[in-house]
């Protein structure tokens, strides 16, 4: 009966709920330190390619996956511990459920102790209110520049992914809106630092390109990557 128990401990799915964070875990309780090879995958929405996120998963080395969002459950869990054949060491999603969570200790940690960190898809408006300026983008930062984690995202979890960012501050814009004025309130294509991407420094992600009225925005907030760039120029040499 206790190895039992304590099999249960080590290798069983727990949730735990606190006011702020919902906390879904699978796999082994004890942490281990692998040695993450890097890398970005981008998932354009709906359902994921199992081929990319195999690509995902082999990236982290074997050692845990943390899976950060501000809306759903454990959908990811079972998906990435025991369905694509690749052996990770455990799996946990932490749901937000306000901005109060990015000063739980418990999330600090889970975040410094990832090999591979996924952002589920949603409102990026959440994840760039809730996150940016705090411990989250710093201890998500520390980890690409120190211990080159793995991230990757899906629809909103893409979006924050590139340098330059579409932050649906006011809300989603459609291309009618966009292109007739690229100074819309909803354009709000954001440069202020946040997650620090190498790869996609001076880019702009969108996804769903499945709607074809996402594809005259992307044009938009293309010329919003050039706008950001003189503008950064202009005041080096200022």
């Amino acid at each position: 009966m206790k190895l039992i128990l304590l099999l249960l401990l080590v290798t069983g799915a727990t949730s735990v709920h606190a006011q702020n964070y919902n906390s879904y875990f699978t796999g082994n309780n004890i942490d281990i330190s692998t040695s993450p090879q890097g890398g970005v995958c981008l998932m354009g929405g709906a359902t994921e390619e199992d081929e990319a996120m195999k690509w995902f998963l082999n990236r982290a080395d074997g050692g845990d996956v943390l899976v950060l969002r501000a809306s759903g459950s454990d959908g990811y869990n079972d998906y990435l511990y025991n369905q694509l054949g690749i052996t990770v060491n455990s799996v946990e999603t932490i749901v937000f459920n306000d901005a109060s969570a990015s000063n739980e200790a418990y999330v600090q940690q889970k975040i410094s102790q990832a090999e591979a960190i996924w952002f589920a898809g949603g409102d990026q408006w959440d994840y760039i209110s809730y996150w940016r300026n705090t411990a989250i983008d710093s201890l998500i930062n520390e980890g690409l520049a120190l211990r080159n984690i793995v991230i990757g995202g899906t629809s909103a979890g893409m979006a924050i992914l590139s340098g330059i960012y579409f932050s649906a501050e006011n809300g989603t814009v459609t291309s009618a809106t966009a292109l007739s004025n690229p100074f819309d309130s909803k354009v709000t294509a954001d440069s202020n630092a946040f997650l620090n991407n190498a790869f996609l420094e001076n880019t702009i992600t969108d996804t769903h390109y499945d709607s074809p009225d996402r594809k005259g925005r992307r044009r938009v907030f293309s010329h919003s990557i050039v706008r950001f760039f003189l503008e950064s120029k202009s005041e080096k040499q200022i």
